[in-house]
């Protein structure tokens, strides 16, 4: 499935950790906003990984899941453009 992940980071020191977990799972479309395109189990894990860094109280994390009909429906104008790859290696 693919997943949009937006955050907000408050904590300069955070914000890098969050980034370099997010980059292992998927593409950067704007500064704050990662695709994904993962397993039910690679969702859990990223986000575990990602609760391990972020402080609930301070930080906002928001994850879109986007169906297949979705993806589908999905329009792109301009330079921007849906990826989807059609495999990924989380280093």
């Amino acid at each position: 499935m693919i997943y949009f992940v937006a955050y907000d980071i408050t904590d300069k020191k955070r914000l890098p950790k969050v980034s370099k977990i997010l980059s292992n799972y998927g593409i950067r479309i704007q500064f704050s906003f990662f695709e994904c395109e993962l397993k039910k189990s690679q969702m859990e894990q990223l986000k575990t990984d990602l609760l391990a860094v972020i402080d609930k109280k301070k930080d906002s994390l928001n994850i879109y899941p986007l169906c297949t009909d979705c993806v589908k429906q999905v329009q792109s104008i301009g330079t921007g453009a849906l990826f989807i790859p059609q495999s990924f290696e989380i280093l």
